[in-house]
């Protein structure tokens, strides 16, 4: 056992023979299994172990096992206790989840304080078998099939070579003394009932299933690899920057091979979930206009494709001029408008750029106020007689839904007076008798 202990952290590079390694012991078998090997090969190492308080004196008995237990074996020895069915309580989450949390967040923060490179737990074989199984009754991708990792970052599970049953063997052969979980015996939890009821099944099936297991995982684990290449090398493709957005065409969208699957992949790491992509999917050859939120972005169904991009918060701004300035109106560092005032010169030709709006400057009233267009905002496009509603205009333009958000207004009092960058009132046209220019121009960016 200890030969193969020490082969398996060899070979595949879990630490230096110099580092101290922090041990998650929690007094069972496997993780004193553990502790047990690594002390026999002389590695340096520390012991850390979390009382969750989940079963009265017989937590605390286990606590007090395992300090015995770094003391004999003269490491330093670090030890917290956590109320944890009353954090899982104010959390809104499942005590296991809770206790694996509030573990895992301990111990990285141990590593940080102690200068400790990695911290080992005592999974084995038994647990990736059973690791395994429980992702795929849950409906789990490729990803929940490739079992527990050797190495992930700081953490490293060096008994991952070892089923239970060798660890057992193991413990009895060196009459090694550990604590039993009472917990471990009953059904509450689906990992004891696939572990009592399951697995034993399986071996039965196939008696050479510990030998298997190893093969099959890493074959899931090679899947996985291409898989996550070939994704990536198709969303490349597929996707059109669109300044900060990005844009997944219908065309390419539609021409994919097996599209659902893709496109819960491609958007899983933007926080969508699969039933999200399912209804996007629906949306194909529909009206465009739907939009779908993660907790971090969003998707809007355009005319073209899917519009990824990233959730800003709501434009809520409104800039009121008391008198024109000199210096640039900075838009909440969206956009600027520079303003220059001339009087009309007889040569006078017209900006017809739709970032210049060349407006009379007398019929301009103060206050000034710019803001975001809302709905209901009508005004009198130039060329026109009768008035239009904003909305209408920028439909016109074909904008999507991100455009039409970020898109403002410049008002005369309560008169609109130019839709920025799109279009401006008839009212505040320039004509044969204007005798003042106000030119507003707009920036994307400082000169």
């Amino acid at each position: 056992m200890e030969r193969d202990f020490l082969g398996f952290i060899n070979d595949n590079h879990l630490f230096e023979a110099s580092d101290r390694i922090l041990l998650a012991v929690s007094g069972g078998l496997d993780s004193i299994v553990m502790a047990e090997l690594f002390h026999h090969i002389g590695q340096p190492f520390a012991i850390a172990h979390v009382n969750f308080g989940l079963r009265g004196t017989e937590s605390d008995a286990d606590a007090f096992f395992v300090q015995n237990k770094a003391e004999q074996y003269g490491v330093p020895f670090h030890l917290i206790r956590f109320d944890t069915a009353t954090i899982a309580t104010e959390r809104k989450m499942s005590i296991q989840m809770a206790a694996r949390e509030l573990r895992y967040d301990w111990f990285y923060q141990l590593l940080r304080q102690h200068d400790y490179p990695y911290v080992a737990t005592a999974h084995h074989q038994n647990d990736v078998l059973e690791t395994l199984l429980l992702n795929l009754t849950r409906g789990s991708g490729i990803a929940g099939l490739h079992g527990i990792r050797v190495k992930q970052n700081q953490l490293v599970r060096p008994l991952l070579f070892a089923t239970r049953d060798q660890l057992a063997a193991y413990a009895e052969t060196h009459k090694i003394t550990y604590r039993e979980d009472s917990s471990n015996a009953e059904d509450k939890y689906a990992r004891n009932r696939i572990r009592h009821h399951v697995v034993p099944v399986l071996t039965t099936l196939n008696s050479s299933l510990w030998q298997t297991l190893p093969r099959t995982v890493e074959r899931f684990r090679a899947a996985e690899a291409l898989l996550k290449a070939e994704l990536e090398r198709s969303w490349q493709e597929l996707t059109e920057p669109v300044g900060e957005q990005l844009l997944l065409p219908m065309d390419r969208l539609l021409a994919s091979s097996e599209l659902p699957f893709r496109l819960a992949e491609w958007l899983k790491p933007f926080g969508f979930t699969e039933a999200q992509t399912a209804q996007m999917l629906s949306t194909f050859g529909q009206p465009a206009g739907q939009v779908f939120a993660s907790a971090t972005y969003r998707i809007t169904h355009e005319r073209n494709g899917l519009l990824l991009e990233p959730l800003r918060p709501k434009s809520d701004y409104e800039i009121r001029l008391a008198e024109w300035s000199d210096s640039l109106i900075s838009i909440v560092d969206k956009f600027f408008i520079s303003v220059e005032i001339a009087e009309k010169p007889e040569d006078f030709k017209l900006n017809i750029n739709s970032n210049v709006a060349c407006l009379d400057a007398d019929k301009l009233t103060f206050p000034i106020t710019i803001r975001p267009w809302r709905q209901g905002d009508r005004f009198r496009p130039l060329g026109l007689k009768g008035h239009k509603l904003v909305s209408d205009l920028l439909n016109d333009y074909k904008l999507n839904r991100s455009e039409r958000e970020q898109s403002a207004v410049l008002l005369s009092g309560d008169a609109i007076a130019w839709v920025i960058g799109r279009r401006i009132d008839h009212r505040f046209r320039i004509t044969a008798q204007t005798k003042r220019i106000c030119q507003l121009t707009l920036r994307n960016e400082l000169p």
